[in-house]
């Protein structure tokens, strides 16, 4: 039932990016903090949208909502009427790339603010955390965490990439390392004790507490874990590092060193710690799991 819910809201906010009139139809309500933390909201044209997921706007870079993001990048968007009530909570983002502001541009758009290539112009990108969603017709209502659903807007669904961590029996170390490091949250957690016997049975009480499936957020990542002490789902994890890596960015090269800290114990240093033309601060490196990480702070404007 939820899922249908969220269905039907995704497709309406899709409609609203087609809407060319001057009246208020194609509008929503974009809330952000403002100077002193107070909130604010204004009206604003919806320019694209993947239903729920993410919708984007055009404005003004002098404009009191480009000020505000960079302030704060908590954002709430809000769609109501006597007929329903969309109210997603989430963060925004400022665009100014010529290609992506192209992508998102309305020729109605051009009695505003000109062209997508005027620098005087940019993109506002939300993206949803938290979705409450109420429509009157029929009383369903549906609350809930974005990243716990797969979100649909038409009779194919959008598939959810979540990067899947293989262990040799130390999953459950790995998750303490990235809790540490990063914040992480665990969100689900099964040990082996705690499978279905139908699907998976534990005969070696040594292993007991390995991870049978766990998922863990990392800002607003999700990647999963699981043990695999036997290799029985093909071979063990190499002690070279992979070609493929997860890339983590922080807000200060402060955070990054705390992280940094935590992360090189017993871990293979492939780049040491340093800045980059693009950034304040990079490394990458294997850590004692054999899991490939590239740390970074703070892209150089």
């Amino acid at each position: 039932m939820e899922q249908k819910i969220i269905t039907r809201a995704s497709e309406l906010i899709n409609s609203k990016t087609d809407y060319i009139g001057d009246g208020m139809e194609g509008h929503v309500v974009l809330s952000l903090l403002d100077e002193k933390g107070y909130p604010t909201s204004a009206a604003i044209t919806l320019s694209k949208a993947d239903g729920i997921n993410w919708l984007s706007f055009l404005t003004g870079m002098d404009s009191n909502k480009v000020r505000r993001i960079n302030k704060s990048d908590k954002a709430c968007v809000c769609l109501a009427t006597s007929e329903y009530n969309i109210t997603l909570v989430g963060t925004i983002e400022i665009v100014t790339d010529p290609v992506v502001k192209e992508e998102l541009w309305q020729d109605t758009f051009s009695k505003y603010y000109g062209s997508p290539k005027d620098p005087a112009q940019c993109a506002l990108r939300f993206r949803t955390e938290r979705y409450s969603i109420f429509f009157a017709d029929d009383g369903s209502n549906a609350v809930g965490n974005l990243m716990n659903v797969k979100v649909t807007t038409g009779e194919n669904p959008m598939p959810k990439l979540t990067p899947a961590l293989g262990f040799k029996g130390d999953a459950s170390q790995a998750i303490e390392l990235y809790q540490k490091a990063f914040g992480a949250k665990v969100t689900i957690r099964l040990n082996y004790s705690d499978a279905d016997p139908k699907d998976f049975q534990c005969n070696d009480e040594s292993k007991k507490d390995c991870i049978y499936y766990a998922e863990m957020m990392i800002g607003n990542q999700q990647i999963s874990f699981g043990d695999d002490p036997d290799g029985v789902l093909g071979e063990k994890v190499n002690d070279k590092a992979s070609a493929i890596s997860l890339l983590i960015e922080f807000d200060s090269v402060d955070e990054l060193n705390v992280a940094y800290e935590l992360m090189s114990e017993d871990a293979t240093i492939l780049v040491p710690m340093g800045a980059t033309t693009y950034c304040t601060g990079y490394v990458s490196l294997v850590d004692k799991f054999g899991i490939q990480w590239d740390l970074m702070s703070g892209y150089v404007e």
